[in-house]
């Protein structure tokens, strides 16, 4: 193993768990959930494969029925439960950690993906531009129409049974995904809640939300078995506009106060470079943040371990490397050539660009 990247192979506490190493996989949708939002037998050898990672955080996973998006999991009812369950058996005896994400994709949806009788919502009626996979296509998302304070309520029901599902699939934890523009970011930012009630106007009320989802949360984990994702400076699902500073500085003030397992922070999306400004405004916050910071986007082993160094991350979730490298940790620590990434079968089909990619020793063979 190369010196320059010693630090990624240390343990790291993660709550009251000790991470084996600081090589995350990160959260990644791949759309092969089956009807009925259960997956299919390969998630669980997908995830297994990966349980060298020093700490999974399982995909975007929908807390009910119209959470929005195709062939995603789910985790409102026992069936979902009892497909999670041979996930988690399988890392844990792999010797890995797992958590769930935990998420509800607010405006970004579209109708032709929600189920009959419902609408895509959103804090406030305002449409995002970015498109989003449905059945036939690519489209323009539908313009949400805005919540009612019951079912603002109804939400926060379904994230604490969604919750208490998840610690019975035999979760180690779960990450509330308060980024990507969906619902609990489009809450947070004011440019997407322009509410005149206790859930928007002030950087109060627009933290509400996500406060009372935590609260809910910590009742069934315990803070040390939560983390929560944000992206400040993303622009993906038409966000980051504003005054993101400020927003995110009361956001992290915030979380500061529950004495989390970890932050994660989107930094930087794929096939995007940081303007300096942005990069200091993720700094920032980074350096505002008391507990274990996760650092996401575009690193590699050389550029991640020279964040933790500069103790400017605890850690590092790897998206794309994960997916076609299931056994990145050795890679890494062999500097050995990474698969081919295919990109065509990110999302969505069986398999194929799922669980077929081959291991070192396969691929040395």
């Amino acid at each position: 193993m190369k010196e320059s990247i010693k630090k990624l192979y240390e343990t790291v506490k993660i709550g009251r768990y000790t991470a084996k190493n600081r090589i995350f996989m990160a959260p990644m949708s791949r759309y092969r959930a089956l009807e009925g939002d259960i997956n299919p037998e390969i998630t669980t050898t997908y995830y297994e494969q990966r349980a060298t990672a020093g700490l999974i955080v399982a995909e975007s996973t929908k807390i009910n029925k119209s959470s929005g998006g195709i062939n995603c999991p789910g985790i409102y009812n026992k069936e979902q439960v009892a497909s999670w369950k041979k996930v988690t058996d399988a890392v844990h005896k792999k010797d890995g950690l797992i958590f769930l994400q935990l998420w509800h994709s607010g405006r970004a949806s579209h109708i032709s993906v929600q189920p009959e009788g419902y609408e895509v919502v959103a804090p406030s009626a305002i449409a995002s531009k970015e498109p989003v996979m449905t059945y036939t296509g690519m489209q323009t998302p539908t313009l949400p129409r805005a919540l009612t304070i019951e079912e603002i309520k109804g939400l926060r029901a379904d994230f604490a049974q969604a919750n208490a599902y998840a610690l019975e699939a035999g979760f180690d934890g779960v990450e509330i995904h308060s980024a990507g523009g969906f619902l609990i970011d489009s809450f947070l930012q004011e440019p997407t809640n322009q509410r005149t009630d206790a859930y928007g106007g002030s950087l109060e009320n627009r933290f509400r939300f996500l406060g009372e989802v935590l609260e809910d949360t910590i009742k069934v984990w315990g803070a040390d078995r939560v983390g929560v994702k944000l992206s400040p400076v993303s622009a993906y699902n038409s966000m980051g506009e504003g005054d993101v500073l400020t927003t995110f500085k009361y956001v992290v003030s915030q979380l500061n106060t529950y004495g989390l397992a970890f932050l994660e922070i989107n930094e930087e999306m794929p096939f995007t470079t940081l303007t300096p400004e942005k990069r200091a405004i993720i700094n920032t916050i980074q350096a505002l943040w008391n507990g274990v910071y996760i650092a996401n986007g575009n690193y590699d082993a050389v550029s991640g371990t020279e964040r933790i160094e500069q103790e400017k991350a605890s850690a590092i979730s790897f998206g794309r490397f994960f997916i076609a490298n299931p056994d990145l940790v050795t890679r890494f620590k062999q500097d050995s050539p990474m698969n081919e990434l295919d990109v065509q079968t990110f999302y969505g089909g069986d398999h194929k660009g799922y669980t077929d990619y081959p291991f070192l020793e396969e691929s040395l063979a």
